[in-house]
């Protein structure tokens, strides 16, 4: 049988304490952790990063360029930089932590 599970770290260790008591043989073949994406970057990133989206800036060819996209969101081209870099940095170290750990 093969089963999928989705608990809190601390329940999961539970399970398998409760697995082991009882005799069962298992095998983990994956454990996954998410996170809560809503917390992940501050307000203005996601603010930055929703107009680039939605503006074409990660688009292949790639749809605007950073000066149309802090025009859109009416800052300065620096700071549209800036704050796209950090929620950047943010997300990738966030999707390879775990990868790499």
């Amino acid at each position: 049988m093969i089963s999928e599970i989705t608990a809190t770290h601390e329940r999961l260790s539970q399970l398998k304490d409760e697995f082991d008591t009882a005799g069962f043989t298992y095998d983990i073949v994956s454990v996954t952790q998410t996170t809560d994406s809503t917390g992940l970057l501050t307000d203005r990133q996601r603010q930055v990063m929703t107009g680039a989206l939605e503006q074409g800036y990660y688009g292949t060819p790639r749809e605007c360029s950073l000066i149309t996209l802090a025009d859109a969101l009416a800052v300065s081209k620096s700071t549209a930089s800036v704050v796209l870099h950090n929620a950047e940095e943010t997300v990738i170290k966030e999707f390879f932590t775990e990868s790499v750990e």
